[in-house]
């Protein structure tokens, strides 16, 4: 971190004491799969408002930083990270007004769906198990069993580092596809989400919910550190950890990290993996499906050492 950003930094945290500030973090505890070197600085924002405030003065300092939520669709660099994380933990306000629940870029999705079933609302069962945080969700345009967090979303209000307006967005503005949409390919930040549900028997969703952990439970690695499914979908009708499995790849290693025996879409820590072992790990996998079927995987987790930092 260079010493304009520093001075930046501390003007900021000078006046605003309700960003909790942690430095030299290991990396390996800010995300699932328990991977990387420290993290300079690390954020956190307390409320919304504070959030939007630390954006601007980050954006109009130039000062590089990401913004992350749980980190489990992230592996991070075994050399650390220089710049500044924004964690958006203390974002995770949830409230419900008639089949319309709100919640903060920072509650994990879990919580939020528990949060809808206890209220009588139904409509993000399928994703009950889904590690990550609304903002995280929304970033991928998560999904599970047939369904996507976009699909109930009614509006979602972020941040553009690029003007600096926070705007409330559509999903008709946000070209939401498969694992992607304008939130990841524009570098927007998400501050809050709106969905629309619908009423239902509490008992009936709870049931419906514990079914669909009972089955993560069973056909995924949910004991061990991973980063969620690793790869996307080549096509719909073609489940990627079936191919990679058909392909040879299950149980393959690279130092602690290993293509599961339970599901080969996902690569898990079985103790001290790196960053350079999930990478040789990955290139492995892709070499042995495109040999055997001709198909390009293409990865679904992000590297944090290839993300582009804003205000850099």
């Amino acid at each position: 971190m260079d010493r304009e950003c520093k001075a930046t930094l501390s003007s900021f945290l000078s006046v605003e004491p309700c960003v909790n500030v942690r430095r030299s973090v290991p990396l390996s505890t800010l995300t699932s799969i328990g991977i990387g070197g420290n993290a300079a600085c690390v954020l956190m924002p307390r409320d919304g408002g504070c959030m939007i405030r630390l954006l601007d003065r980050l954006v109009r300092g130039n000062a590089p930083f990401r913004v992350i939520g749980n980190g489990t669709n992230l592996v991070a660099p075994d050399a650390g990270y220089d710049g500044i994380l924004v964690q958006t933990a203390g974002i995770d306000r949830i409230s419900v007004s008639g089949n319309v629940l709100i919640a903060g870029a920072g509650a994990p999705l879990g919580r939020v769906i528990r949060r809808a079933m206890e209220s009588g609302l139904s409509g993000l069962e399928e994703l009950y198990g889904i590690p990550g945080t609304v903002g995280g969700a929304l970033y991928m345009n998560a999904g599970a069993y047939g369904k996507s967090v976009s699909d109930r979303l009614r509006y979602a209000t972020v941040y553009c580092p690029g003007s600096g307006e926070v705007t409330v967005r559509t999903p008709a503005s946000l070209s939401f596809g498969y694992r992607t949409g304008a939130i990841m390919k524009d570098g927007l930040i998400v501050l809050s989400a709106a969905f629309t549900l619908t009423p239902a028997e509490p008992s009936r969703i709870a049931e419906k919910m514990g079914a669909i952990l009972d089955q993560r439970k069973a056909t995924q690695p949910l004991t061990l550190p991973s980063a969620g499914s690793v790869f996307r979908r080549p096509s719909p009708d073609r489940p990627v950890g079936k191919l990679i499995a058909d392909a040879g790849c299950s149980g393959l290693t690279e130092g602690g990290a290993a293509v599961s025996d339970l599901h080969a879409g996902f690569i898990v820590n079985t103790g001290g993996a790196s960053e350079a072992d999930v990478r040789r790990l990955i290139e492995r996998v892709k070499e042995k499906v495109s040999d055997a079927f001709g198909v390009e995987l293409v990865p679904e987790i992000e590297f944090l050492s290839e993300l582009g930092a804003y205000g850099a």
